[in-house]
């Protein structure tokens, strides 16, 4: 009788640990807070780093918006291949923070714009 009890209380017990985390929300589901910015970020000009001031951007999908550039509106933006649902909600989330100023090729090349060097 000792042995039936503790191996239903084991049992009870891995069935606990198993299915608690299927009643937590993912922590990645939800969308950092926006941030409104003085300053509207040229979506077609601007280096990895200035995403650094919109809150999930930095370095991942600041890298995917900087690689396709150039960008015509908010559209275009979210007609990259590669974005996922959450990062679309993102940037539709951080809309206002983006500028879509003329391309100016050549003037920053892209390895220039993804790394600016800065080291210390």
């Amino acid at each position: 009788m000792r042995r039936l009890l503790s191996a239903l209380v084991s049992i009870l017990l891995l069935l606990c640990l198993c299915l608690v985390p299927l009643g937590i929300p993912a922590v990645a589901a939800e969308l950092p807070p926006v941030k409104h910015l003085d300053t509207p970020i040229d979506v077609n000009n601007t280096i990895l780093r200035n995403y650094r001031q919109l809150p999930g951007f930095y370095p991942t999908l600041a890298r995917i918006l900087v690689k396709n550039a150039p960008y015509n509106s908010l559209e275009d933006m979210l007609q990259i291949p590669e974005l996922t649902e959450q990062q679309k909600a993102l940037i539709k989330a951080n809309a206002e923070n983006f500028v879509f100023g003329e391309y100016q090729e050549g003037a920053n090349q892209l390895e220039n714009r993804i790394n600016q060097g800065y080291y210390g």
